[in-house]
């Protein structure tokens, strides 16, 4: 059962600001195979944050940046965020993001102080967590034990079809459904070759999504979108850029893959808005992109009212917890990514993804990769 959670206030919020090595081509690991490749980034931003109470009860949250900002994103924290946050009770979620939200109104919550906000806000939930004596997942609903989960680790729009089959086979052999892969190189008969040629070496029983990050104009994404249904892809992933909405209509009324959309969108609304209009089968809420886990929760309420799947974008340290707390949510997406910095996390049980058994998040901060990747 539950406990009660206590009345604290919030006294010390600190961050930290680490650069951290995407994995090389080749290097591969049990919740996440998929090779980085040229031309995709070579490191990840991770800024941390951890939140300290006058009860002696702390949290730990974080948020990542693909490109620039990381700077901007931990000045936001310091000067802004810290102070608006100190002296508040922790447990206040929902009234403390709508104050952050109110903070930022004339300058615009959506972007870089979002991504700012959303490392205190999963630091809150830990938090909350933590205080209750139960990992995250129960605390927001328990749905199931374990999910299935698919490899999505960034590979750049230049991977090689052969180099992400012979990384993503063994973990596909340890129980992942499959692999999400990036294309939208420039060439687009180059992008509907490797798909093609790694559909063809994965076999129909390997779960297959492909995602463009927004780079294809609509009459382009259309072609593939025909192609791909000739293929048996299972998804087709933000084809066209995100402020499209009329494009996306044109798309889903001809589709007949699953169409994913939101791993790009900066506000709520834009969720709200495709979900409503029936736009997609499947959103994508980036929770560091978006908030945290907060805004999160409000975009799943909805989803689920109109049918709609859920699945989180990258972080299996707290998708793995939205997986297995939401309905909605049928798999976790996951990437290797900071597995040198937190110890616990999601491991693979039986062929799913498992969300640690200790309070909160389940993390803890590796002091040693801390001191090597610290900026």
């Amino acid at each position: 059962m539950i406990s009660t959670l206590s009345p604290m206030r919030i006294t010390t919020i600190t961050t930290d600001h680490l650069r951290v090595p995407l994995p090389k081509r080749g290097k591969i690991s049990l919740i996440s195979a998929q090779p980085r490749t040229s031309g995709g980034p070579e490191f990840v931003d991770l800024i941390l944050a951890r939140i300290e109470t006058d009860t002696g009860t702390t949290g730990l949250g974080f948020t990542y940046l693909l490109g620039p900002g990381s700077a901007v994103v931990r000045a936001l924290l310091e000067t802004e965020l810290a102070p608006l946050m100190t002296g508040e009770n922790p447990h206040d979620t929902d009234r403390l993001l709508g104050k952050a939200e109110a903070h930022f109104r004339a300058a615009g919550f959506a972007g870089l102080p979002a991504r700012a906000y959303s490392a205190i806000d999963i630091a809150l939930w830990d938090l909350k967590a933590r205080s209750a004596g139960v990992p995250l997942y129960q605390l927001l609903g328990g749905a199931r034990a374990a999910t299935p989960y698919f490899i999505s680790d960034g590979a750049g729009t230049t991977w090689d079809a052969g180099d992400v089959v012979k990384g993503v086979k063994p973990a596909i052999k340890q129980g992942a459904m499959g692999v999400r892969v990036e294309i939208g190189g420039g060439d687009v008969n180059a992008d509907a070759e490797q798909v093609r040629e790694l559909h063809d070496a994965l076999g129909d029983e390997a779960w297959l999504g492909v995602s463009a990050g927004g780079r294809y104009d609509l009459n382009t994404a259309l072609a593939l979108a025909h192609f791909f249904d000739d293929q048996g892809i299972d998804w087709f992933e933000d084809p066209i850029p995100a402020a499209d909405f009329s494009g996306y209509a044109r798309i889903a009324d001809r589709l007949e893959v699953l169409l994913a959309v939101g791993a790009t969108f900066d506000r709520r609304e834009d969720f709200y808005r495709v979900i409503r209009d029936g736009l997609a089968r499947v959103v994508r809420p980036d929770p560091c992109r978006l908030g945290g886990i907060t805004p999160v929760l409000k975009i799943a309420a909805a989803a689920e009212a109109y049918h709609v799947a859920v699945s989180p974008v990258r972080t299996p340290e707290i998708g793995v917890h939205l997986a297995c707390a939401l309905t909605a949510a049928p798999h976790a997406d996951s990437v290797s990514w900071f597995h040198e910095v937190f110890n616990g996390g999601p491991k693979v049980e039986n062929g799913k993804l498992v969300p640690p058994t200790e309070p909160g998040l389940g993390l803890t901060v590796n002091a040693e990769a801390v001191a090597k990747l610290r900026v």
